[in-house]
């Protein structure tokens, strides 16, 4: 198992996120249905890879390098793969394993810039705590969930434009109708919220508790909490029809936006979520 202690995993994991890409491209471009699947295959098998690379990580090391920057990014990754595939069996969207492809590569790419940094013995001993690691677990499904919900507007907004302008194509029937697109923006957010809510709510418990230096006016707090403000007025607006559509799409992706600018920028000014930077 030394093979995942080393750089070699994660480049050839990238090597299968490329050529998973360029399937996936080809079918976009040509609708070649071969490249279809061996896109999905292959994104398969990158799923493959990061379960069990997660799983020797959980088993022969300790849980905290999960939740350091550069692990945190792997399980994240995961995490969306995980919620696209089960989706794309279950609502066959064609298009949906390219721009899963195209996000998850990114994302991974960008994990393997951010360097390892080592934690002192004082915060390892606050980072042992069941309350802490099914927050995190909490918190990692409903970013996969939001970030599903953020590739799906996408999706609606680029069928939206070909519509707009008459392009009658095989894009069409491969993007999915804009109701069907809509709809799974919604119950991506739906099954997002609850478990943001709940991560929160345990994040706030385990952080009262174990870090001294936890006030409620800090950054990260203020920012997760508005995060969660703006996705439970997606909800709103949507169910009571405020907003709808391409408007309803548009602000979903502010609200992913602003997830990200969450995640990433206010980890460097919080005062306590310091094993993530």
């Amino acid at each position: 198992m030394h093979l995942f202690q080393s750089s070699f995993i994660y480049h050839f994991i990238i090597l299968l996120f490329v050529w998973s890409i360029v399937f996936s491209f080809i079918d976009f471009i040509d609708s070649n249905k071969i490249a279809n699947q061996l896109a999905f295959y292959l994104l398969g098998i990158v799923w493959l890879f990061s379960t069990i690379f997660i799983c020797y990580t959980l088993f022969k090391t300790d849980f905290y390098t999960l939740i350091t920057s550069r692990e945190s990014l792997y399980v994240y990754v995961w995490s969306v793969i995980t919620i696209s595939l089960i989706i794309n069996r279950v609502v066959k969207l064609d298009y949906l394993v390219f721009f899963t492809n195209v996000v998850a590569f990114l994302v991974f790419a960008l994990s393997i810039l951010v360097p390892r940094v080592g934690k002192t013995a004082i915060l390892l001993n606050q980072l042992k705590s069941d309350l802490l690691y099914i927050h995190i677990g909490l918190a990692f499904i409903a970013y996969g969930s939001f970030t599903l919900s953020f590739i799906f507007s996408v999706m609606y907004l680029f069928q939206y434009q070909l519509l707009k302008k008459k392009k009658w194509s095989v894009h069409l029937r491969k993007l999915g109708n804009l109701a069907k697109l809509e709809k799974m923006v919604y119950l991506c957010n739906l099954i997002g919220i609850p478990f943001l809510i709940t991560a929160l709510i345990l994040g706030s418990i385990w952080a009262s508790i174990r870090i001294h230096s936890f006030v409620w006016y800090d950054p990260k707090v203020i920012g997760s909490f508005f995060v969660l403000l703006m996705y439970g007025a997606f909800m709103f607006l949507k169910v009571r029809n405020y907003l709808y559509g391409r408007t309803l799409t548009i602000y979903n992706i502010c609200c992913f936006l602003l997830l990200l600018g969450n995640y990433i920028l206010l980890n460097f000014y919080s005062s306590f979520h310091i094993w993530n930077i």
